[in-house]
C-alpha cells in the first residue's frame, strides 16, 4: 500500500517541482549606473565606487550589510524586503521593488520609515524613494 502510494506521488511531485517558478538570479556583483532620489538625479559618484554584492539571501553595499527576501507572488512589479543588519541601515526593514532585465537590475527603495512600498519605478519629487539601475559585473 505504501509502495503504491509512493509510486503515484513521486511523478506528481516531480511535475509540481518542475513547474514551480524559479526565483531570478540576483546573486553577483552589481555596479550602480544611474540613480534618482526625491525626483532628482542622484550622482552615482555619491556611492564612492561601491558595488552591490548579492548572494542568494544577503547583500553588502558600502559597509551596509544585511539580508533580503524576494516576496512570493506573481504580481508586478516584483517585491523585495531588505533587512539591514550592520552599518547605516542596521535594524531597518526597507520595502522595495525590483526588475531584472538581462544584466541590468533596477531597484526602487522606500527610504522613509513606515511608508508604503513603491508601486512603480519612479522617484517622485518630495519622496524618499531611491531608484537605482545597476549593471552586473559578475
Amino acid at each position: 500500500m505504501i509502495r503504491r502510494s509512493l509510486l503515484i506521488l513521486t511523478p506528481l511531485l516531480f511535475v509540481a517541482c518542475a513547474q514551480a517558478p524559479k526565483p531570478p538570479l540576483l546573486a553577483g556583483e552589481w555596479l550602480p549606473q544611474s540613480a534618482q532620489l526625491a525626483g532628482q538625479e542622484f550622482p552615482v559618484s555619491n556611492f564612492r565606487g561601491a558595488s552591490l554584492n548579492l548572494t542568494a539571501s544577503s547583500y553588502e553595499f558600502a559597509g551596509d550589510k544585511g539580508s533580503y527576501s524576494l516576496l512570493p507572488g506573481a504580481e508586478l512589479p516584483a517585491r523585495i524586503d531588505i533587512q539591514g543588519q550592520q552599518g547605516p541601515n542596521a535594524g531597518r526593514l526597507i520595502p522595495a521593488i525590483y526588475r531584472l532585465e538581462d544584466e541590468v537590475l533596477t531597484l526602487c527603495y522606500q527610504l522613509a520609515p513606515g511608508a508604503a512600498r513603491p508601486t512603480e519605478f519612479a522617484s517622485p519629487k518630495g519622496s524618499r524613494i531611491l531608484l537605482v539601475r545597476y549593471q552586473r559585473l559578475r
